[in-house]
């Protein structure tokens, strides 16, 4: 199986996208906008300790104090907690609206094979490496590293690593958490003390085995030698292969994918055979409806339900990984004709999200009104919530597109243009609340720095609040 990674890099978005034998599989977003503080550990400074609610609220240099709970506190600050006291925390899960972000103290900066945990010494290996043998040679290799400041998990995939590559990891990670207990000392609250890797690495640890043959294609030189430079620290025995291209190439289009991204945000998605699913997001869950549409049914009606119903599932799992979705999923199928379909249907179900989707969804038997029940793990935010926002609160649809998306779609024009023509300046014309967000922005400036070109930017009252349009001439 061929693996390609796509590294599709913006100043507004950057688009990773994992492909098996050219199809889209995974795909991801990084906004450069409104960065994400996923997994980067601040220093916090304790403002409130709520006893009622086990816990205490930190200032870590945001608008919205995070809650740190006394259970997510490890045993160096256990009893210390008081007002004024400062404790580097790290960003357990970002919540959206009113909710503050969710915090621990359990500081964890992860390998590939290993994880470094500055507060919990000792050594815990993962309950998937059986053979006691490979364990007690983890643990013999690990122990001179292991202090009182300093512990590691052994991820599955050091079942495989040689023991060069446990020793190399384990040395580059202890002197990250010698670094780390250096500066945590002698910083202020919102100092950020450790960064979160990369996205395109975190794609890399969760996807890519140490011994796969990979191609990287990536669209900025510094991004792609800093990927060499891991690939060759952490994973030696990956076949990897790197493609440079230009700043302005467009890689998802050059790869044809761009038309399986912009799926991703429509509501409707057509199957092969005529038919479609309707993608709805709730509260509590998201709802997919399938329906027959211009799907000729024939005269083996029930034949041709069960495969109408396996192509919905297939595209459905498809879009709920490439989404990103999460939580309580439910596809509404067409009825089956018997008991039959239904159970092998639901067997080919599980058996194929497996394969896309490993451990985190689970499949539940279709109930009787033929609703297929899916649950699967929150890693990342889903795709529609980075791009779009709510038009008010009363409304569960994400339907106004972001100033992140908006900034993306005008680098997407400017690289076309840079790529197919000469001209070295452009007229933007705006809606009145994209003009606004967009001067105020450092986006224009480094549109301008990348691209070598030109921007003039204009507020037009004829463009809808949250649009634009570029001309090569002054209106």
């Amino acid at each position: 199986m061929l693996k390609q990674v796509i590294i599709d890099e913006g100043c507004a978005l950057t688009r990773i996208a994992l492909l098996e034998d050219g199809k889209l599989i995974h795909l991801y977003i990084q906004d450069h906008v409104e960065e994400t503080l996923q997994n980067y550990v601040l220093q916090g400074q304790v403002q409130q300790v709520v006893k009622n609610l086990k816990g205490a609220f930190i200032d870590f240099g945001k608008e919205k104090n995070g809650l740190l709970h006394f259970k997510n506190i490890p045993s160096a600050y256990e009893n210390k907690i008081q007002l004024g006291m400062r404790i580097p925390v790290q960003i357990q899960k970002e919540n959206t609206g009113e909710k503050g972000n969710r915090l621990t103290s359990f500081v964890n900066i992860p390998g590939y094979y290993l994880v470094a945990l500055p507060y919990e010494p000792g050594i815990q290996i993962s309950k998937k490496i059986k053979s006691s043998q490979r364990r007690d040679e983890l643990k013999t290799l690990l122990m001179p590293f292991v202090n009182e400041a300093l512990g590691f998990i052994v991820r599955t995939n050091g079942k495989e690593a040689t023991d060069t590559e446990i020793f190399n990891e384990a040395t580059y990670l202890a002197e990250k958490v010698k670094q780390f207990h250096e500066m945590k000392a002698n910083v202020q609250k919102g100092t950020i003390l450790l960064k979160a890797e990369p996205l395109y690495w975190e794609v890399v640890k969760e996807h890519i085995k140490e011994d796969e043959e990979i191609i990287f294609l990536c669209n900025n030189e510094e991004t792609s030698q800093q990927l060499q430079e891991k690939v060759e620290l952490f994973l030696p025995r990956l076949q990897a292969k790197y493609k440079n291209y230009p700043c302005y190439e467009n890689l998802f289009r050059l790869m044809s994918i761009e038309k399986d991204f912009l799926e991703t945000l429509k509501r409707k998605v057509w199957l092969k055979n005529g038919g479609n699913i309707v993608i709805d997001y709730t509260e509590a869950m998201t709802i997919i409806d399938v329906n027959s549409a211009k799907a000729i049914l024939g005269k083996q009606i029930g034949k041709t339900i069960k495969e109408l119903n396996k192509l919905a599932i297939e595209e459905s799992i498809y879009q709920i990984v490439r989404r990103n979705l999460s939580g309580i999923i439910i596809i509404d199928l067409v009825d089956f004709i018997s008991k039959e379909d239904r159970q092998s249907v639901y067997e080919w179900a599980r058996q194929f999200i497996a394969s896309i989707d490993g451990t985190r969804s689970k499949v539940f038997p279709p109930t009787e009104l033929d609703l297929l029940q899916i649950t699967r793990t929150k890693k990342y935010l889903p795709i529609y919530q980075r791009l779009f926002g709510k038009e008010n609160e009363y409304t569960c649809q994400f339907t106004v597109p972001s100033m992140s998306y908006l900034a993306f779609k005008v680098e997407n024009e400017i690289k076309q243009i840079v790529a197919t023509t000469d001209m070295k300046q452009v007229f933007v014309y705006c809606g009145k609340t994209f003009y606004t967000e967009l001067i105020k922005s450092s986006i224009p400036a480094k549109l301008e720095e990348i691209y070598d070109i030109k921007l003039n930017l204009y507020e037009d009252e004829k463009q809808n609040q949250t649009s634009f349009d570029i001309r090569f001439h002054k209106q």
